[in-house]
């Protein structure tokens, strides 16, 4: 099947972030520094490194040719990376402070480098922050962070995820809240595009390939997590990877996508009934999408995410459908450069919401299949981003009754 040519994928322009964007963020990590008394951070991981470099490579999230950037407490920062990505560095961003050493060399990938710089560049009481909390990777391998730790003794190598990382990337700037926004709308267009497009008798593969085929022929850059899972009166679990399963009359197809924009992510999903939902799939996406409603509403500026969780598990288990809330853990997150990102949509997270924190609202039943009594899942997603007065959704909505596949 090959539902649209070559020819026509969009390529959507985009400026890169300006250099007072990068700046903004190393003076606000420098604040938390100085509050949490860290002499310099130690960026590893990928996601960090696009933070504060911009850094388009892919390649951290591997083991071979690590980078480090060193951001002191006050000066330039440095970055300690391997021979080649030193000249990218100085020619594209705004750090022109390089250190490097040959690469890929097994024996010693950066480790030699990485700790001459720190015993050089910090006295020995120096607390040097590194991603060691909840949610967070280290951009090296393990065994190269002990070298590295026993090689620079008595210097310590404390979390800066829980008081740096974590804070400073939760709150999004407006050029951040741009591209998600970019992204949300154009998966939205695809899933709306995509019911006109199917029929009964195709398989699960076959429809998200032609879902990732709508994204990319509108600009989405990467489709980087399609899940795609279907059953008789509803679906059992929320992953899985698409498979050769034929959809039939009576079948619902669950597809999740988490989909690329200049590295932010847009996360939320959709359902197609092929064939007339029977009742109970209708009843349970109807509880589900007024408890999406009933989310987007309570996220608001000033109070604790764990309220956003409350005000839908009261409709998920308030209401008269058959089914009842799940126990998936939590109803939503938070994303950016990462999909997710705290805070977690949880009833024991206590995180104040502010503006500019991006929520996907994600809550879900489980409800008895109509044919078999089986028990069924129901989840909904939407995103949205936290304003001065409340919130402003990012996806288009979910339509309220389930789109239907006919013949």
């Amino acid at each position: 099947m090959n539902p649209i040519g070559f020819g026509s994928i969009r390529t959507i322009p985009y400026d890169p972030f300006p250099r007072i964007e990068y700046e903004g963020r190393v003076e606000r990590a420098r604040r938390l520094m100085k509050e949490h008394t860290i002499d310099v951070l130690l960026v590893t991981a990928e996601h960090n490194l696009r933070y504060f470099v911009g850094e388009p490579s892919t390649t951290p999230q591997q083991t071979t040719r690590p980078r480090f950037l060193l951001i002191l407490s006050s000066g330039e920062a440095v970055a300690v990376v391997p021979e080649g990505i030193d000249q990218f560095y100085r020619e594209t961003t705004w750090v022109k402070n390089c250190r490097s050493w040959p690469s890929p060399n097994p024996k010693d990938e950066g480790v030699s480098a990485l700790a001459g710089a720190l015993r050089e560049l910090l006295p020995e009481h120096a607390r040097i922050g590194i991603e060691l909390g909840a949610e967070s990777r280290l951009g090296f391998p393990a065994g190269d962070f002990l070298r590295v730790a026993d090689a620079i003794k008595p210097r310590r190598l404390v979390d800066a995820s829980d008081p740096i990382f974590t804070p400073l990337r939760m709150i999004k700037s407006p050029l951040e809240v741009d591209r998600i926004r970019t992204v949300c709308g154009l998966v939205s267009e695809a899933f709306e595009n995509l019911t006109s497009k199917l029929r009964l008798g195709m398989t699960e593969r076959e429809v998200c390939r032609l879902f990732e085929a709508e994204c990319f022929s509108r600009g989405v850059e990467k489709t980087s997590k399609i899940v795609g899972v279907s059953g008789r009166g509803g679906y059992t679990r929320p992953y899985g990877v698409p498979s050769d399963k034929f959809l039939s009359d009576g079948d619902l197809l669950f597809i999740d996508a988490g989909c690329l924009f200049d590295f932010y992510w847009s996360d939320f999903d959709r359902h197609f009934a092929f064939g007339a939902p029977d009742p109970h799939t209708q009843d349970a996406y109807q509880v589900v999408w007024d408890a999406t409603e009933a989310g987007i509403a309570a996220a608001k500026p000033g109070i604790p995410v764990c309220n956003v969780w409350s005000a839908m598990s009261a409709v998920l288990n308030g209401s008269n459908n058959r089914g009842k809330a799940t126990n998936i853990g939590r109803m939503g997150h938070s994303m950016g450069l990462w999909m997710p990102e705290l805070p977690s949509v949880q009833p024991d997270d206590k995180t104040i919401l502010k503006p500019g924190m991006i929520i996907n609202i994600e809550p879900s039943t489980s409800y008895p299949s109509y044919f078999d009594g089986s028990p069924k899942l129901m989840l909904h997603e939407e995103v949205v981003v936290v304003t001065e007065t409340g919130s402003q959704l990012l996806t288009s909505r979910a339509s309220r009754t389930i789109p239907v596949v006919g013949k």
